[in-house]
């Protein structure tokens, strides 16, 4: 197995954009954020998703890094596993710039305000791309030598859960995609691809019958994901979007099988570089997906990889699929997509927010400042328009909290007339349908009703609670939740 007797620099040289290293220094030294793991573990056999699992049942969600894992040949590899990075709305916060205390709307402001901001990348020789440190060609391209992990009892085997990124024929704009690779061997593996974008990549490439060039990235800053995870228009570039999250330009460099024609992150941890060959098919999944639930075996294309270059001393990125880390990777950013095509089609918007009792993609809770008879419905209506996969919408006023799932379910409890305030949609397309037919959506009209008198939410005097401080009041007042 090819080892790198470098260590990672402990800073980041003049010139290098941030990388996942640089993160993870903000969190080390707080055990609720950042726990390590020290003995060796065999990823293939669970040890990472059960630590993870442990953790998850006693309601802990730190970022874990585990320093000796095995990898696909059952040796000792050098990259160490950081997984669980997007586990808390806090730590999803830090990572794009903003204290852990605006974790809730605020954070989602943020996504809705930064998705249309754009930061060019620039591009840099190979040689100031840390990336390249580490450059393995041919036979010694093993995908085999990565600590991959295989997660659930039911899983196919051990997978690749980071990003994927292409670009279409004869375009210069490049798709960032969360895509599952199944490494079959240590030179190809099947691709999962679910996205509308990457998809419609893979179909315009196949049309031409021409072999093409994607990339897997294992292992950035986090700000770059939340930036690529944006549901963004047709023909923008990723790099672009991660850059204003990331507040800084991405740094790109030419790629070691292609060149100038497919820039790759400069500052990215492990790279593959692959090409697709049309026609080319492979038996992936199943695999324990976002829902909770195994995603079925099916026939997908086939990665035959080129290359593999990685820093000094750097980190292979794993996320927990089907737990909260998953859920808010994917949430947090569709919170501000949805809030910004609501505001624009319907307004007065206040607050979206997809919970993790909906799996932090299929039920959206949105408050409003209830102007009109039926706001709430075309606000609904406009969220399940624009995400294809929302099952559930829940519509409440502006004094309730949407973060917080009692509120919201009170107010469901108190303000919906299920004759007259439940909406069922039949017959949507949803990729989650197994019938690959369509399946239904429901919309709950959970706000005050304004068409008949009605009772007034009680409360304390605001004047009350502002004099009375309960440090001042209570023997031991403790700290709250």
């Amino acid at each position: 197995m090819p080892q790198s007797s470098k260590t990672r620099p402990k800073t980041r040289s003049k010139g290098e954009g941030k990388s996942l290293s640089d993160y993870l220094d903000q969190i080390r030294g707080n055990p609720a954020e950042f726990q390590t793991v020290t003995r060796t573990v065999n990823p293939m056999d669970f040890d990472v998703t059960a630590v993870l699992k442990h953790l998850d049942n006693r309601g802990e969600y730190p970022t874990v890094q585990f320093d000796n894992p095995l990898n696909m040949h059952g040796e000792p590899s050098e990259f160490p596993i950081v997984a669980n990075l997007w586990a808390t709305r806090e730590r999803c916060a830090e990572a794009v710039g903003l204290p852990r205390s605006k974790a809730g709307s605020e954070l989602g402001s943020l996504f809705s305000r930064y998705v249309d901001r754009k930061i060019k990348p620039v591009v840099v020789g190979s040689d100031r791309a840390p990336v390249h440190a580490n450059v393995l060609q041919g036979e010694k391209a093993d995908m085999w030598m990565l600590p991959a992990v295989h997660h659930f009892e039911m899983d196919l085997g051990g997978v690749l859960t980071m990003g994927l990124v292409a670009h279409p024929p004869g375009e210069d704009f490049y798709n960032v995609t969360f895509v599952k690779t199944f490494p079959e061997s240590g030179h190809r593996g099947g691709l999962t691809i679910h996205s509308t974008h990457m998809s419609r990549i893979t179909r315009l490439w196949a049309n031409r019958g021409e072999r093409f060039p994607v990339i897997n990235v294992l292992g950035h800053h986090p700000a770059f994901w939340l930036g690529t995870l944006n549901t963004t228009p047709w023909g923008d570039n990723e790099y672009a979007t991660a850059g204003a999250f990331l507040q800084e330009p991405v740094r790109l460099a030419p790629s070691v099988t292609w060149g100038k024609d497919f820039l790759v992150p400069a500052d990215a941890e492990i790279i593959i570089e692959g090409e697709i060959a049309p026609g080319n098919r492979t038996i992936v999944d199943p695999f324990g997906e976002i829902s909770g639930q195994y995603q079925p075996q099916q026939l997908a294309p086939v990665m035959e990889v080129t290359a593999i270059t990685y820093r000094d001393g750097a980190l292979f990125q794993d996320v927990f699929s089907g737990h909260r880390e998953h859920m808010l990777m994917a949430s947090v950013p569709r919170e501000g997509t949805i809030y910004n095509h609501v505001q624009q089609k319907v307004g007065n918007v206040i607050a979206v927010h997809l919970p993790y009792s909906g799996c932090g993609r299929f039920t959206a809770y949105i408050s409003i400042k209830n102007s009109f008879e039926g706001h709430a419905k075309q606000v609904a209506l406009q969220a399940i328009a624009h995400v294809h996969n929302l099952h559930v919408v829940v519509v409440v006023d502006e004094d309730i909290d949407v973060f917080n799932e009692e509120q919201v379910l009170w107010a469901a409890n108190t303000y919906v007339d299920p004759d007259r305030d439940i909406d069922l949609i039949k017959n949507v397309r949803a990729p989650s349908d197994p019938r690959g037919i369509g399946s239904s959506r429901v919309i709950f009209d959970a706000t005050r009703p304004t068409h008949i008198p009605f009772p007034t939410r009680l409360r304390v005097p605001p004047n009350a609670m502002a004099r009375v401080k309960l440090e001042e009041w209570l023997d031991q007042p403790g700290k709250g939740k």
